[in-house]
């Protein structure tokens, strides 16, 4: 049964040579998008090590000719919209038209060491993606707002790149409506959320007056292995730690009746020795399955299963995220590409 659907893998946070190699696999082996991070800092336990989003994707380019290259998801707060928009005409030129701008809020462990203000995060980002979408359309560009403000300005050379947005609140998934050529959320809140929050872009941007088709994408989290006690043993820990420092932290503690001292979510965590300590000792204590839901894991059937469901709710495109070792990730994505991609192209 022949669907449309297509498959990215978002690229590890470092070491250099495995971000290589992952994007050639990719590449070579049925992969329609390659994504990375645009971080200051890398996630995880102990190595925190990120390069840079824009000069990655222009080296991935001169080594690629198929693949979509995309940011998932890049902010406008470290780098001024316009600046954005000229880094990804410049991906856009030299991949032969392959670029993706993928643009959300931003999160506190990139902003606040570095003494960026990380208040109204939504508001900013509402600015950045018109600015963003009117330097792609037009010649020049005046532009009063709140936060930002452009006076015959312009990039060129000008080029429509697709804009997508990593949105998951209703004002975010507002913004995908307004401006977004693709919505980008996590997979976290599971199918039945996600198929909602499609048919309300959808609306709105009917309401809006675009015509436009939106690319409906969704970024998750995997692990998969030949038997599911290996994916469950590999990805159970990551997944508390990524559970504790998400937005959602105060649903999860609820409900594993767990009372803690706050830690700051997402939006305002930042890396340290002290904030990590705290988030794996409170991840210890949350059951798994208060969790897992939020992550696709398991055999190939398992993972099969959970992207079916997306695809059900209307998912057009998946951004998959292997959440294991950086020894674990050519195999992962391997497994990915031999049993799982098949299934929904043959």
């Amino acid at each position: 049964m022949e669907k449309s659907i297509k498959f990215g893998i978002q690229l590890p946070h470092d070491p250099y040579d495995l971000i290589v190699r992952a994007t050639l696999f990719a590449e070579k082996n049925g992969f329609d998008s390659v994504f990375t991070p645009d971080h200051l800092v890398g996630i995880g336990f102990k190595n925190w090590s990120s390069y840079e989003a824009f000069t990655l994707l222009g080296y991935l380019a001169g080594i690629t000719t198929r693949v979509k290259l995309g940011t998932c998801v890049s902010d406008i707060l470290r780098r001024h919209p316009a600046v954005v928009a000229q880094f990804a005409v410049t991906l856009h030129d030299f991949s032969n038209g392959r670029a993706i701008l993928g643009v959300g809020a931003g999160e506190g462990m990139n902003l606040l060491p570095y003494g960026i203000d990380a208040k109204n995060l939504v508001s900013k980002l509402e600015e950045g993606l018109e600015i963003i979408r009117l330097l792609f359309e037009r010649e020049e560009v005046t532009y009063e707002g709140k936060y930002f403000r452009l006076k015959n300005a312009f990039v060129m050379p000008r080029k429509k790149v697709p804009l997508w947005v990593g949105a998951n609140s209703p004002r975010t998934i507002e913004l995908t409506a307004k401006f977004g050529d693709g919505w980008v959320p996590s997979a976290g809140n599971g199918p039945e959320v996600y198929k909602n929050n499609l048919k309300q872009i959808r609306k709105k941007a009917k309401e809006y007056g675009r015509d436009d088709k939106i690319e409906a994408a969704v970024f998750g989290y995997v692990v998969v292995e030949r038997e599911y006690e290996e994916a469950l043993r590999k990805i159970e820990m990551p997944a508390k730690l990524l559970a504790v420092m998400s937005p959602a932290r105060k649903y999860f503690l609820k409900k594993a009746g767990i009372d803690e001292p706050d830690l700051p979510d997402l939006l305002k965590f930042t890396f340290n020795r002290e904030t990590i300590s705290k988030a794996i000792e409170i991840g210890k204590k949350i059951p798994f399955e208060v969790v897992k839901d939020r992550f696709i894991f398991g055999t190939p059937d398992d993972v099969i299963e959970k992207l079916e469901a997306f695809l059900k709710a209307g998912a057009e495109h998946f951004v998959l995220t292997p959440l294991v070792r950086h020894s674990d990730y050519i195999p992962t994505v391997r497994t990915l590409s031999e049993k799982v991609i098949p299934y929904f192209r043959n």
